[in-house]
């Protein structure tokens, strides 16, 4: 591993990320809030509509009544909107993003020993690199079809609702339920771009100086916490045409290893021993863990992969049923 300078430095820059990214979901947090104040109206007017209702309640005589049919349209309507700001907001944090991880590769450079100049990269040529930011890919069709299929989520809530004689009331918080459903997944997207792209740039700009960076090294912020696949990882030396294939929202970041700097260090497994046990169970699950100490599986084993549409190949955490081949 880096010397306790870079490794200071990078915890620093870690929370700079994290405010960049905190900033931004702010932004979709209050946007997204007004999407329940305008639908709450008619939610409840649907509720008190079916409470008034003559004979049985069923999910299909629902299905035909007008408030219903309102509820759903307008519901795609606003999520629809949202989408279109959510778009702008992507392209907008992701550029601030690009930013940070060339201004951060540079530091982290310096502080790693370059005492030379460092070539950054312009922030548009990073955007073209990085290709998902582009109309027409993968990720934004994925958040063209954030309203339709929360949508569709809020109707199929309503009609489980009936379905099982909840009351108008309970069900009418469902609906909302579904949406903050929406509001996770349209935070997780952002939030997964703008951390993908940040380190993204930083590998771009290792590459642009690659006769003094020779790779990079798996940093994970083990005082936060993390996942058992990014303390795996953590640690790991990584060629110049690696990429940190993170999981969802994962917050790790790429370490500068330099031409003629010494190989080895404490590695996330090394990290892991020297805990008490009650914490390696609170991280690693008790099932997982003693099968671990049973010798069951590898530590590396804990960090497994799955293939994702827009970013390729990702890292999540392996469950025991995995680790034990079942």
């Amino acid at each position: 591993m880096p010397g306790p300078n870079v490794i200071e430095l990078a915890a620093a820059l870690h929370k700079a990320i994290a405010n960049h990214d905190k900033i931004a979901l702010g932004r979709l947090i209050k946007a997204y809030g007004g999407i329940w104040a305008r639908l709450q109206d008619k939610a409840d007017l649907l509720a008190l509509e079916i409470a008034a209702m003559d004979g049985p309640v069923t999910p299909a005589a629902v299905g035909r009544m007008l408030r219903y049919k309102e509820l759903l349209a307008q519901t795609e309507k606003e999520l629809t909107r949202f989408s279109g700001f959510m778009q702008t907001e992507l392209i907008t944090g992701t550029q601030g993003s690009i930013a940070l991880g060339t201004q951060h590769a540079a530091a982290l450079a310096r502080a790693a020993g370059i005492t030379g100049g460092f070539n950054r990269l312009p922030t548009a040529a990073i955007e073209t690199l990085l290709g998902f930011l582009q109309d027409g890919s993968p990720l934004f069709a994925r958040i063209e079809a954030l309203a339709p299929f929360t949508a569709k989520r809020v109707a199929d809530a309503l009609i489980e609702g009936i379905g099982l004689g909840m009351s108008p009331r309970t069900t009418a918080s469902l609906i909302r339920r579904e949406l903050g459903m929406g509001l996770t997944d349209a935070l997780r997207m952002t939030r997964t771009a703008q951390l993908y792209s940040y380190r993204e740039a930083s590998r771009a700009n290792y590459i642009a100086n690659s006769d003094v960076v020779t790779g990079w090294i798996w940093w994970a912020d083990l005082g936060g916490d993390p996942c058992m696949a990014c303390i795996a990882e953590h640690g790991g030396e990584h060629g110049l045409d690696e990429t940190l294939d993170d999981h969802h929202n994962g917050r790790c970041a790429m370490l500068p290893k330099l031409a003629g700097e010494p190989v080895g260090g404490e590695g996330g497994e090394a990290w892991f021993s020297g805990l008490d046990e009650a914490k390696q169970r609170e991280l690693m699950g008790d099932g997982r863990w003693d099968a671990w100490k049973g010798g069951k599986f590898d530590f590396a084993d804990l960090s497994a992969v799955h293939d994702d549409d827009v970013y390729g190949q990702m890292r999540t955490e392996a469950t025991l049923e995995a680790l034990l081949g079942g």
